[in-house]
Parts: C-alpha cells; structure tokens; sequence
C-alpha cells in the first residue's frame, strides 16, 4: 500500500506541529503560575506575571558560577534559536515541494501557499518581539507564537518586577494583537 504525497506533507506537518508543542512544553516547565494567583499585599496585580524557571537556590550563587550560568543562559537561547530554525526550514521545504509537484490539487497548493505566510509572518513577529525586549534592556529573549498565543523566554537583567512583565506583555500585544491571556512570560536567569 503505498502513501500519495499529499498523505506524507500532511504526516510531516503534524510531526513538524508534534515537535513545536513538545518544544513549548520543554520550555514552559512546571514552574508557571497564572496571572489570575499573583497577589501583592493581598492586591490582584492582573493578567500579568513575570515566571522564574529557576529555584530560590540560584540566588546565592558565586561570582565563579555566575558566569558559567550566564554561559550556559546564552548556549541555550542559541540552541532554542537553532532548533526553531530547523523545524521552521523543514515545513517550508515540504511546502515548496508541494507547491513545484504538479500532480497536487489547486487547493493542496492553496493550503501550502496560507501555511507558508502563516510562518514568515509569525517568524517576522517573533523576531520584532525579540528585539524590541532586547531594546528594552534584557540581555536577551526568544519568542515563540504558536496556536494563537505567544511564548517569551526573558534572560533577566537583574531582580524582575511586575512592571517588566508588563513591558514585555505590552510589546507581545503591540505586535501581534493577542490578548493579555494568550502570553506567556518565563524568566530563564
């Protein structure tokens, strides 16, 4: 029994989309809590919340240390940047292969054409959001827009406030139009 092409592009986009929510998930950890818990002095801040994905135990870490986490911070924004890349190439590269058979259906290639457009314009509106985050002074950030929300991994200059969750928060909704409930802000130091 053999698979028709249109039957392998639609296996190796929900692979392509199995290996996007795997990576999500991978970054959001357990360590999230809703915007709807935050109190301060038993005063709702809002929809806005500022998650460190790291444990109270790295806050009294040597300088000697400090640096190697600031090293290891940078090895994994550039590994998360690369492996987005990757997974973004291989989608388009199976698009364009539907798009150049000529055996495929108008609407394949229709299809193909949106799904094309869908990632150049999140991959434009991530890396906007990535740089106006840096421009704000993070040192740095990846963004990730995926099923209608937006996923912000911050490196944190120095103590993290509510104030700078909603900076990002802000720059998210400015850019893409989501609502406040569809971002996600994780603090990786």
């Amino acid at each position: 029994m053999t698979m028709g092409k249109r039957q392998l592009v639609l296996a190796a986009l929900v692979v392509a989309l199995g290996a996007a929510v795997y990576l999500n998930w991978m970054l959001s950890g357990n360590d999230k809590l809703s915007a709807a818990d935050a109190t301060v002095s038993g005063r709702e801040l809002g929809q806005t919340l500022l998650v460190n994905a790291s444990g109270p135990e790295e806050s009294s870490v040597s300088s000697g240390t400090a640096s190697a986490s600031g090293a290891a911070a940078e090895d994994y924004f550039n590994s998360v940047r690369l492996s987005r890349q990757k997974t973004r190439d291989s989608a388009v590269d199976l698009l364009t292969q539907v798009l150049k058979d000529a055996q495929e259906s108008d609407a394949a290639k229709k299809e193909a054409v949106t799904q094309a457009a869908s990632i150049a314009q999140n991959t434009l509106k991530e890396n906007s959001i990535e740089s106006l985050v840096k421009a704000k002074g993070f040192s740095d950030c990846i963004a990730f827009i995926q099923n209608g929300e937006c996923s912000v991994v911050v490196k944190t200059k120095s103590a993290s406030s509510q104030e700078d969750a909603i900076v990002i928060q802000d720059i998210v909704t400015g850019q893409t139009g989501l609502s406040f409930d569809k971002i996600k802000i994780i603090e990786s130091k």
